[in-house]
């Protein structure tokens, strides 16, 4: 297995909003993948270090094998700002020690569909669909209520419509190697990318 890499951001302020925190964080990594300017290609993934069954935690770290897009993910400018305004400590690169389990941070993008207003659009789309085509709408079938386990979300905003939407993110244990393939946010997905992350948890203390 490769060498694998992190660096770390504290958020410092005692009272923070760590949805809206993590999803700033998350969306700098995506605008990053996203640019034709650099040649990050993927290959980084989210680790939520202090993740519990109350949030996502005050901290955040990044983890690829390329240690080089490691440092220019960290040096983007609004995690320098935030750093010279004292409301991250930003760590160096390290190297992610041996002997760590591997975890999973997942999207689910079902878990939106558990959701009253999501339900409500489902079901319209769902008439109409069924309207269209000369049948009685019958919205018991098919629309049952779902069981999802532990979620918390990060907020996120769309650079071109400037709408807010969220990440909804689960932590799975994983047994097996570790897997380096995630989605521009960083993070695995139900089917396609099934990227694992080093659990830092032992080597990062809650504070």
């Amino acid at each position: 297995m490769a060498n694998r890499f992190y660096f770390l951001i504290r958020y410092m302020p005692e009272d923070v909003d760590e949805g809206l925190l993590a999803g700033r964080c998350i969306s700098i990594l995506h605008g990053v993948l996203s640019s034709d300017q650099n040649d990050i290609d993927g290959g980084i993934g989210v680790v939520f270090p202090q993740w519990s069954c109350t949030s996502l935690g005050r901290s955040i770290a990044f983890v690829s094998d390329n240690q080089r897009h490691l440092e220019q993910l960290s040096q983007q400018h609004y995690f320098a700002v935030m750093k010279g305004d004292n409301l991250f400590d930003i760590s160096h690169i390290q190297a992610v020690p041996s002997g760590l389990s591997e975890i999973r941070f997942k999207r689910n993008q079902g878990i939106a569909k558990c959701f009253a207003g999501e339900k409500r659009r489902r079901l319209a789309r769902a008439k109409r669909r069924a309207e269209a085509r000369g049948e009685v709408f019958n919205p018991k079938h098919g629309m049952s209520d779902r069981e999802v386990s532990l979620f918390h979300k990060a907020v996120m905003t769309s650079k071109s419509t400037g709408q807010k939407y969220l990440l909804h993110i689960q932590r799975e244990t994983v047994t097996g190697s570790s897997v380096s393939q995630y989605s521009q946010y960083g993070l695995a997905t139900n089917i396609e990318c099934m990227g694992t992350v080093p659990d830092l948890s032992p080597i990062i203390p809650f504070f």
